[in-house]
């Protein structure tokens, strides 16, 4: 990795890996794309969204009734201006995942290659709680891919969603784990791409 990457990608990497946003009091629409987006027959509103640096932009969706300390669902739009590969930020995110499964014993993930290598799609999952009782899962699944806005700005988009179980449902959760990441995987794997415009 080029020095002259590698701290946007780590700021990246850092902020995906993680259980909590951080709140703002303003939410800014960086990407000139509608605020409401629609996956899987679920309506998400723009709930939150920071531009920490002059390449790295990151905006959050959540649906109507869900709060960012306690959400059900989540979709996310990530965006890094960088002459990387797709690969080289999925093996970053992924060295991230085998250091939380020291700590972890849920935590776990799969990725999948596109035909051409350009677009990664991992999938993973973490969880919080004690050595007795777990009090949260959190599946997600993100879909990197290279990318280039309206005026050209070359990067990777990271299109990821999120899905959490608490408490007494976390069990059945994870019963119901494979049919729902793999459905949930194809449904992003044809979400059409946003076309952004950055701000």
């Amino acid at each position: 990795m080029s020095p002259k990457y590698a701290t946007p990608l780590i700021t990246l990497l850092v902020i995906l890996t993680g259980f909590k946003s951080a709140v703002h009091d303003e939410v800014v629409n960086y990407y000139g794309i509608p605020t409401v987006i629609s996956f899987d027959k679920t309506e998400f509103t723009l709930s939150w969204s920071s531009h920490p640096n002059n390449t790295y932009y990151k905006q959050e969706y959540l649906p109507k009734g869900d709060a960012a300390e306690g959400f059900n669902d989540m979709l996310l739009i990530d965006f890094i201006i960088t002459d990387l590969p797709a690969k080289d930020a999925v093996r970053a995110q992924i060295n991230t995942i085998y250091e939380r499964k020291k700590t972890d014993a849920v935590c776990n993930f799969e990725v999948v290659k596109s035909q051409d290598g350009n677009e990664y799609i991992l999938n993973f999952i973490m969880s919080e709680g004690n050595s007795d009782t777990l009090s949260l899962v959190e599946w997600s699944a993100y879909d990197y891919k290279p990318y280039t806005d309206k005026t050209g700005h070359k990067g990777i988009m990271l299109l990821g969603i999120s899905h959490r179980a608490y408490g007494d449902n976390i069990t059945p959760f994870l019963r119901s784990l494979k049919k729902y990441k793999d459905e949930q995987v194809r449904k992003l794997t044809v979400y059409p791409t946003p076309e952004i415009l950055l701000k």
